[in-house]
């Protein structure tokens, strides 16, 4: 899985961090999602100095805080970050609401997924938003 294509996990775990890159796992799908180190791609993992907490932030350019290793938890901060991650968001929530699922993906994540997050993501507006993340 790409970093753009997170699903609104509350909090993931750190499984694996070298100079190049952070893997991190949610804990209830087991699915992987690798967060570069490269302050030019989007993603950022920051520590918080009062709390000690560690968050992802995939709206924002930067570089992973070097204090992560495997078995942290990151917290997830963030919204829809492409128009297209917007768009598959909302055939998630519509069929959460009864609709045919476009498509098996948009099933396994609808069945994985809360409500309430789908919508958040779904809600996203496309101001703003690059077509794709690659």
């Amino acid at each position: 899985m790409k970093i753009f294509e997170i699903t609104a996990p509350t909090e993931l775990k750190v499984v694996s961090s070298d100079q190049k890159s952070t893997t991190l796992e949610d804990p209830k799908t087991k699915v992987k999602t690798v967060v570069p180190n490269d302050p030019k791609k989007p993603g950022m993992i920051s520590k918080d100095a009062d709390t000690n907490q560690l968050t992802l932030n995939t709206n924002q350019p930067g570089e992973v805080s070097n204090t992560v290793k495997p078995g942290d938890k990151v917290k997830v901060a963030e919204k829809a970050v492409s128009k297209a991650q917007q768009q598959f968001m909302g055939m998630v929530h519509a069929a959460q609401k009864g609709k045919p699922a476009a498509s098996q993906a948009v099933a396994d994540v609808a069945n994985k997924m809360k409500k309430s997050d789908a919508k958040d993501f779904a809600s996203t507006k496309h101001k703003g938003l690059p077509d794709h993340i690659a």
